[in-house]
Order: structure tokens, then sequence, then C-alpha cells
């Protein structure tokens, strides 16, 4: 017997997170019959997310299925080899003594397949990309120009914090002139106040963040409670994630129709060129939806996935890869964590878990020779978090241990910074000889540093020594890095957009080259990462806009 095939709509959208959530309720307003595929079930903060029952640090989370090593889509390997030179940029135990390490370790990608995408599992950071990172090349002389400028982009920026119910400070010297947010910023955490102090002897700017937690009651949702569950789903529905805030308003048109647990397969093509249908697989049976547009929206791993695994007579080598681009330019997180115990209690627990940034070496100025890159305070990076986190991870037993726990409980900060990975062509997403449960290839993912990227991340590391320093804890204890254990969260690039066909994968409009009917709205068709700043907001502000003008 043969699949069935339905005439799904005017546009199909296969993903709901940051991109195919905004693109997809976009066009539903605009009028337009859309079908979402979304390979995730529909979770619901009522129920399923740990922190809404009392035993919360021993339950799983709710978003094991795309997370870590268990990842269904990535053959891993082994990465690049790590110079003896290098060891500096590597994760420490003793922050005062290195440790060796031959290699870097598989890549390693933190993002959640559900309704709503990774926004179920994000933190909530809400950042406009400064006027700078979109025309780096020009400015600096490395990079890659966009096709487009802060200014084409302003609008919709505006439009989705308005739809997020975005709480921030307009006040913020190194972004561009704009209106108020929204809903007022949060004010800082206790721990973001302790270590305010430092920053403020350095001389350097430490702000309230924008965050998608409204600081006030927003569409009928609750504001932020603070929990600083963000990671684990919010338990209070406060968080604008793209299942709560976003989808209901498509949905209330009419016009909307969403499909869960659905693998997407295979983009069909006509003898033109052109997508003349989507094979899917839903409960264990193939099915074939057809329509006059479509859009990928699944991400920068599984969007090349897709199109390189669709091959066909017009497309031997994958839809849209005609010049070899799909794929290349991938930019994975440059990360790094240090690790302190504050010399008094400071609430590490309570707040939003990035309530603050600091933005001063988000450019990198004329004549600098490293990426943009952005500090913050953290109470979500370490092992620290609840009360049986740190009875399980400071040693001794009976009563020294329960008195080393309440001294310790709440002390636990973490400074991060996170920079620009610079685009490169060998950094690169490639179908692998292995195939998944769904007979799908798996991808290989092959990334590392450049030089210039090393030295962003060596002087990031002494930006955070020197803030540690002055913020003067009762210890530092350890440090992380990226360099040594790929963790990725701002994954970008791998279907650039570009004017030059020959160069990059869709145009300043998200439309495929050489494709009539195709789009991408996700991150795969960033040309950079803001400098260290969020990418999210950037992908709905740039799925807003693709929506426009497909209409």
């Amino acid at each position: 017997m043969g699949m069935s095939t339905d005439f799904a709509a005017d546009v199909i959208v296969i993903g709901s997170g940051a991109g195919g959530g905004f693109v997809a309720t976009a066009l539903a307003e605009a009028g337009k019959s859309v079908l979402l595929l979304e390979r995730g079930q529909w979770f619901d903060y009522t129920k399923d997310f740990p922190a809404r029952y009392p035993d919360w640090q021993s339950r799983a989370s709710a978003f094991r299925l795309g997370s870590f090593f268990s990842d269904p889509t990535i053959a891993f390997h082994k990465g690049p080899a790590i110079s003896n030179k290098d060891f500096d940029l590597c994760s420490r135990q003793n922050i005062n003594k290195l440790q060796k390490y031959k290699h870097r370790g598989s890549f390693n990608y933190h993002r959640v397949f559900g309704v709503g995408g990774t926004t179920l599992h994000y933190q909530g950071e809400a950042h406009r990309f400064p006027d700078h990172a979109f025309d780096m090349k020009d400015r600096y002389g490395f990079g890659i120009n966009w096709p487009l400028s802060y200014e084409d982009l302003a609008p919709y920026y505006a439009r989705a914090e308005k739809w997020l119910g975005v709480a921030g400070d307009p006040a913020n010297p190194f972004k561009a002139t704009r209106g108020p947010y929204p809903t007022p910023a949060h004010d800082l955490s206790t721990k973001t106040q302790w270590v305010k102090r430092g920053s403020d002897k350095l001389g350097w700017s430490l702000l309230p963040n924008s965050l998608v937690m409204p600081s006030e009651s927003y569409d009928g949702r609750s504001p932020c409670r603070y929990t600083g569950m963000c990671i684990k789903g919010c338990p209070f529905g406060a968080k604008s994630s793209v299942d709560l805030a976003i989808l209901p308003r498509g949905l209330k048109t009419g016009n909307l129709k969403i499909l869960d647990k659905t693998r997407v397969l295979e983009l069909e093509t006509a003898s033109d060129g052109s997508i003349i249908g989507v094979i899917y697989l839903q409960g264990g049976e193939k099915k074939r939806v057809t329509a006059d547009r479509y859009v990928l929206s699944t991400g920068a791993i599984e969007t090349p996935r897709l199109l390189l695994a669709s091959q066909s007579g017009f497309y031997p080598n994958g839809v849209g890869n005609q010049h070899d681009r799909v794929g290349r330019n991938l930019m994975e997180t440059i990360f790094s964590v240090l690790t302190l115990e504050a010399d008094r209690p400071v609430q590490a627990w309570k707040g939003q878990p990035i309530d603050s940034r600091i933005w001063d070496f988000n450019s990198p100025g004329y004549g600098n020779n490293r990426n943009g890159f952005v500090l913050g305070v953290s109470s979500s990076m370490s092992v620290y978090t609840g009360p049986l986190s740190y009875a399980r991870h400071i040693t001794g037993t009976g009563k020294a241990h329960k008195d080393a726990v309440r001294k310790k409980f709440g002390r636990i900060v973490n400074l991060f910074g996170i920079a620009e990975h610079g685009p490169d062509e060998n950094n690169r997403v490639t179908l692998s000889d292995k195939k998944d449960k769904q007979g799908m290839p798996k991808v290989i993912v092959n990334s590392d540093y450049n030089e210039r990227d090393k030295r962003t991340l060596r002087e990031m590391i002494n930006k955070l020594a020197l803030l540690a320093e002055a913020t003067e804890p009762a210890k530092i204890m350890n440090l992380f890095s990226t360099y040594n254990s790929p963790q990725t969260t701002h994954l970008a690039g791998t279907c650039m957009m570009g004017n030059d066909p020959e160069q990059s994968v869709v145009d300043g409009n998200g439309k495929v080259h050489g494709v009539k009917n195709l789009y991408i709205a996700d991150a795969s068709i960033l040309p950079g990462q803001g400098m260290g700043d969020s990418p999210s907001l950037t992908i709905q502000a740039l799925a807003l806009r693709i929506a426009d003008k497909m209409n």
C-alpha cells in the first residue's frame, strides 16, 4: 500500500522552535493556512517539569531525547588534537594547575525536541545583536557581512519583543538606541550584586540582562517567580517559550495546525527543482504532505542534514547544495565558566539563571586581533544547584558533612564568558554512513578553533580571572572550557545567508538559492553570532521578516 497523501496547507513549516514557531504564527495571522510539523511532543508545564514536584532534584529532565551524548542524530567521534601550548585554554579542576588533554571531546549539542523547541530549555536571554555585528568584514576585516543591516531588522526585533513580553532596560550604552521594553528590567539578584562589587572596581559595566521572563503579568501568564529552573522547564509557565507565548496566537486564528511526534525524513523535488512534498514518519507509518511553499526551521544540525539527505536527480548532492555550501561555516559556542565560592551567603539559587551581562568587550575594536565576547553571572553553570547537589558534591559524613553543606549552600556562583566563533568553511556538518533508528543518516560534526578564536578564549579567561579576583571570593574553585569539552548552545551557520549563491545557501529573505518555494528560518542561516549575544531573538526577528517577505 502506498503512502497517504494530503494537500496540507499553503505553507508547511518543519520545526516549532524559535524560528519555526514565529514564522508559522506570523503566516497564520496573515491569513495563510499553515501545517507545522514537530519531531517532539507537546509538554504541559503543570505536570511534566521536575520543579513542579517536591523531589525535583532527583527527577530526570523532561527533555532527554535531544540532549548531551544521547543525541540520536550525531555520530560521535574524537575532536582535533590539542597542542601543549594551548593547555591554558582547557578545563581545570584545580584553578592553579593546568590539565593535559590529547584532543577535543566529541561535539555535544544542548537542544530539545518538543513543541517550542529549545526555547523550552533555554535561559531566556533576549538580545538584539549589536549593529557592528552585521558588517564585521567591513569594520574589522574578519567574519562575513550580513545581506541586511541592523536597521532592516530593528522593527522585527521590536515586534518579537512585544510578542514575548521581554523585560529589560533600554539604557544600555553598548546597544543601539531603542525604545522601552514591553516590561521593566528585573532587579539584580543578591549573587549578581555581590559580583558587581568586583566589576565596579574594574570599571566594567555589569548591567541587567534582557529576558523573556516578563517582570509583570503578560498575556494572562504569570510574571517570573525567580525559581532559576528555566533549563528544566519553567514550572509556572512564566518564561515566554514558543509553545506558551507564540503558538497560541497562531492556533487562535484557525489557520495553524500542529502535528507533534512527526519525524520528517525527506523533501521531495520536482523535475524543475521545486519542492513538491514532505515525507514524514508518525506512529510508525510513513506519510506524505504537500503545500505551495515550505519552511525549514529545525536548527543548524537538522536543517543541513535534511537538505543533504534529500537527494534526487536534480539535486544529487542534496537540496540547495549546488555549490557545496550546505553544512559549512558551522559556528559552535566558545564558552568558559569560572566557579567561585562566595565569602558570604548570596542566595545563589534565587533569581533568573543569567540576570546580568558585561558587554564591555562585545566589540573587538580596530586592531584587536580577537572576536567580540561578553561576560556574565550565572547560578546554573555548575553542579551546584539545589541542596541535594551540594550534599552530593561536598565530601564528608555525619554532622561535619551537614555543617559543611549548610555553610556552603547558596554560596557557589559562576562567572562565565561567551564569544563569537568565527565562520570557517572547514567547520562543517556532513552525513555519516551510520543510520539512526528511523533509517536517516546521522551527521558528523567537524569543528575546531583557529588562532583568532584561541586568542579570544584566552583573553576571555583572563578577564574572568580579573573579575573573580576583584570580587574577592573565599575560593576560586575550577575552570570549565569548551575548548577541550565542546558544549554547544548558540549554534549557527551551516546554511548561511548571503547575496552570492556560490558562497551562501539562502538569500537575505531566507529563500534557498535556486529553489523557488523553499525557505529556511532558524539559526543555520546566521552569518555570525552577535559577538557573544544570545541568538534566539535574532532568529525570531528574522523569522518574522521572512514571513513578511513570503507574504
